[in-house]
């Protein structure tokens, strides 16, 4: 009886092609784009407040029943916006991080997302911070928005940890957790985004008191160098 043919294993063998994308996962992936799109364009130009579902819908292009099998609410279609575009600057902001670069201007590129979110439209971001500590605590955006914060956290830790290596310079102290240290700087953008949010500050200081705010928690938690 003869067996049937081995596979290949030579090492010019190419290994198979993807399959081609279905035309209805494509229709799916055309109708959430031009979701995101038209919902990211409206609520960057009017605010939240000012928009409403079927607006976006119209935008669209698609009936608001459509709309809702993509995102079940407004502040779900914000919190959508917003975890693209903080995951998009996350990924810029890594890419810009070098070791040996002052730690408190990597930092502050990897905080820029959320910045100049606020200085853009401080109502939006505000909402988007309300969806991320109140949201439905099943919603996927939701999830996806706190492992953000958590994969920003865990950007800005691994600059801290930088610090803890040989060479010139301030170092850090051998007690400090600089996961700990991390969440604290979050939380100080946090803060602020919510003071500016309130009136308390004007939303050009931002970045300023930010700054500020990061260079003392430095101090802290950092050996000042030989001979200072």
């Amino acid at each position: 009886m003869t067996s049937a043919p081995k596979a290949s294993s030579s090492p010019n063998s190419q290994p198979p092609s993807p399959l081609p994308v279905g035309r209805r996962e494509r229709g799916k992936q055309d109708k959430r784009g031009r979701i995101l799109a038209a919902a990211a364009d409206l609520f960057a130009e009017y605010g939240y407040s000012a928009v409403t579902t079927q607006d976006i819908a119209d935008r669209a292009d698609v009936a608001i029943g459509t709309l809702f099998r993509y995102a079940t609410s407004k502040p779900e279609l914000l919190t959508m916006v917003y975890n693209t575009e903080l995951s998009a600057g996350i990924d810029a902001g890594i890419t810009t991080v070098t070791a040996g670069t002052d730690p408190t201007d990597q930092i502050m590129r990897l905080l820029s997302p959320l910045v100049d979110s606020s200085l853009r439209q401080r109502e939006n971001l505000a909402v988007y911070q309300r969806e991320i500590l109140f949201g439905d605590p099943d919603g996927a955006f939701r999830a996806q928005a706190v492992s953000l914060i958590v994969r920003l956290e865990s950007a800005i830790a691994d600059v801290l940890g930088q610090l803890a290596g040989p060479g010139p310079g301030a170092r850090l102290r051998v007690d400090v957790d600089v996961s700990l240290a991390a969440r604290s700087i979050f939380s100080a953008l946090h803060m602020e985004i919510i003071r500016t949010g309130l009136g308390r500050e004007a939303a050009a200081s931002l970045p300023g008191t930010l700054r500020a705010q990061i260079e003392l928690l430095m101090r802290g938690i950092t050996l000042s160098p030989p001979g200072l």
